[in-house]
């Protein structure tokens, strides 16, 4: 479980790194950094569960995460625009949102991926029995 918690760890700290890449085609901005961000977090989590062939451990690894992230956006220390008002939305606002709460969805989805995974894996070792 100690492998879980530093994955979630790293995974916060460099996908928080990562996540204010933002890539432009003509005019259209994308949050390509926090696309990868989250890729990142969701294939350490399902990873670390995999990894110890228990779900428990990717729900860590995904909880450990997003409470890193949390606890980073909440300081007064760090850069949120989510507040901002008037006009669209600043490409750097989008992806950072996308990051926090996209996060959330990729680590049920991670918790998922391993349940499916590891039923398939016992069932299949079960019937070779």
């Amino acid at each position: 479980m100690g492998a879980a918690v530093f994955g979630g760890l790293m995974s916060a700290l460099l996908g928080t790194a990562l996540h204010g890449h933002i890539g432009y085609v003509g005019d259209a901005a994308l949050p390509v950094g926090a696309a990868a961000a989250l890729l990142l977090a969701g294939a350490v989590s399902v990873w670390c569960g995999l990894w110890a062939r228990n779900i428990v451990a990717a729900a860590l690894c995904g909880g450990t995460a997003y409470v890193v992230v949390a606890a980073l956006s909440s300081s007064s220390e760090t850069l949120i625009l989510t507040g901002t008002s008037g006009g669209p939305a600043l490409p750097i606002a989008v992806a950072g949102n996308l990051w926090l709460f996209g996060l959330a969805l990729v680590s049920v989805l991670g918790v998922a991926l391993c349940a499916v995974v590891l039923r398939r894996s016992a069932s299949a070792a079960g019937t070779r029995d």
